[in-house]
């Protein structure tokens, strides 16, 4: 299956081929591409859409912490009751999925106990 001019001009551009390596119709794209990306160069990427806040604040993330564990009580097993879970009925039943989410669960946890440290000790120096 062969690629259209724009798709080959793209896929060359993204991995960084040559552009003798194309075809000619493909050569014609490449050169619009590359002229356009040059003329963007240095301004700031447009944003389309409702922009999101750049970082959710702590309570937020600890809430979506605690709605993963209620949603599926074997993710909260080895924070709540200190073990594993020894069987998995739902999802994929993938150990190895179920290790990442537990181990980024963990990471969120341990951030949010960080932050909440930084948060007092920089309460706890400001001047009154």
């Amino acid at each position: 299956m062969a690629l259209s001019p724009e798709a080959e001009a793209r896929y060359a551009i993204d991995y960084g081929m040559p552009r003798e390596q194309i075809s000619e119709e493909a050569r014609q794209v490449y050169d619009q591409v590359r002229a356009e990306m040059a003329a963007r160069q240095g301004e700031p990427p447009t944003i389309t859409g409702p922009v999101i806040a750049a970082r959710s604040s702590p309570e937020v993330r600890a809430r979506i912490l605690q709605m993963i564990k209620a949603a599926n009580p074997k993710y909260a097993k080895p924070f709540e009751l200190n073990r594993m879970a020894s069987a998995s009925f739902v999802g994929t039943g993938s150990w190895a999925e179920y290790g990442q989410v537990v181990l980024q669960m963990a990471l969120l946890d341990t951030l949010l106990s960080v932050e909440e440290l930084l948060s007092e000790r920089r309460t706890d120096t400001e001047p009154e």
